[in-house]
């Protein structure tokens, strides 16, 4: 990978450990990947993409990888063989209005062909032409 990232963003075959260790880079390294620029450009420089963005890039994309896309965490998190804790997490509940509302209006929509495809919203009460 490149020689200025040992220990941070670029040991082979791995997500970097200083992504394990540093949410403030996750969520760097996340915006960086919406707005497609370097991380160096993030943090003030020219632009270019220099090799240690490249590698931080890499571990990014690895890291992406090893999270569950159903709850977001990582095996290693909970596996005490790689450093991680089996209680690493606890459940909470949240009800979120805007979730509920969906559902509620899911409840109505046709089980049948007429209701393939159908799309159900949230709009600012504002901006519906139901309450305007």
């Amino acid at each position: 990978m490149g020689s200025g990232v040992a220990g941070s963003a670029g040991e082979p075959g791995r997500a970097g450990k200083r992504l394990s260790a540093d949410p403030r880079l996750r969520a760097e390294l996340e915006l960086c990947e919406t707005f497609r620029i370097p991380h160096s450009r993030f943090l003030g420089g020219d632009g270019r993409w220099t090799e240690l963005d490249r590698a931080k890039a890499l571990a990014w994309a690895r890291w992406q990888r090893s999270v569950c896309s159903g709850c977001h965490t990582r095996l290693e998190e909970w596996d005490r063989e790689r450093g991680g804790d089996p209680h690493a997490y606890v459940t909470g509940t949240l009800r979120c209005p805007g979730c509920e509302l969906i559902e509620q209006e899911r409840d109505r929509v046709p089980q049948d062909r007429s209701g393939y495809g159908v799309k159900i919203q949230l709009l600012p009460r504002d901006q519906h032409p139901d309450h305007t």
